[in-house]
């Protein structure tokens, strides 16, 4: 398995995304993804980036369920005028972390846009579980490929006991470049500790070091290297860029290293 790669940024409405979209697509990336936070909105930031596409897909991933209900999430996909054949919406449990909310969330969105793809993000073994029961597409976040390799299992047993195709699996693999990446990278995974007990368990779960990819030199083939075997166990690899600063010439200078083929 050779995973599609995609490219993943912050959420932060800017005048220049419109070339970030452009570029991306340029580089070969088949998807770009942004998260959804109170600090910013990603489906408005995607609408900012899709102007100059034609066959880039996008992704948000992930919005918190226990902050916004179905109807509002349909209200905002609206507003953002986005192709919805190529968008996927991702929810997640946010600070519920409830199973049922996700399931009835889902199912409602599905009743009011049918041919919307959905995502679940799934870091335990029930929540994975339950994506593969429901989901068009599964999303994986600070997992290492065994863990991903673990979760894509939990997935498929969900999927067999409904009786359905196992879902896509994506993973957000946190990719730092240049001097200071490894910095980045940890203090990247010291605030996400502290976002919920269901990441600390994550965390905790896998041997102790970096989850992602740290690399000072810059150099293509490292990073190729240390993405490859992530790449190997999932659909879609998400190279979740962590850059200096959120420019978007610093986001392209991580998404130009990466060969996409």
């Amino acid at each position: 398995m050779i995973a599609d790669l995609a490219f993943g940024i912050t959420a932060a409405v800017r005048p220049d995304h419109a070339r970030l979209g452009a570029e991306v697509e340029r580089l070969d990336y088949r998807e770009l993804w942004v998260n959804d936070t109170p600090r910013g909105d990603g489906l408005a930031t995607l609408s900012a980036a899709a102007s100059d596409t034609q066959s880039l897909r996008f992704g948000v991933g992930v919005i918190a369920l226990s902050e916004h209900a179905p109807a509002e999430i349909v209200e905002r996909v609206e507003a953002a005028n986005l192709p919805t054949d190529r968008l996927t919406v991702g929810v997640g449990s946010g600070s519920s972390a409830s199973l049922q909310l996700v399931r009835d969330s889902v199912a409602e969105l599905r009743r009011l846009v049918p041919d919307l793809s959905i995502a679940v993000a799934a870091v335990g073994p029930q929540m994975a579980h339950l994506a593969g029961e429901i989901a068009d597409a599964v999303v994986g976040n600070w997992a290492l490929p065994d863990r991903l390799a673990w979760i894509r299992e939990r997935v498929a047993e969900g999927a067999y006991a409904a009786r359905r195709p196992n879902p896509r699996l994506v993973a957000y693999v946190r990719t730092a470049v240049g001097p200071g990446a490894a910095d980045r990278l940890q203090a990247e995974m010291d605030r996400y500790r502290g976002y919920g007990a269901h990441y600390a368990r994550a965390f905790d779960a896998q041997p102790a070091g970096p989850i992602g990819v740290a690399v000072e030199s810059g150099d293509p083939v490292e990073v190729a290297t240390a993405l490859a075997p992530y790449r190997s166990v999932v659909d879609t690899l998400v190279i979740r860029g962590l850059p200096p600063d959120d420019r978007v010439d610093r986001w392209l200078q991580i998404a130009a290293v990466i060969d996409c083929r």
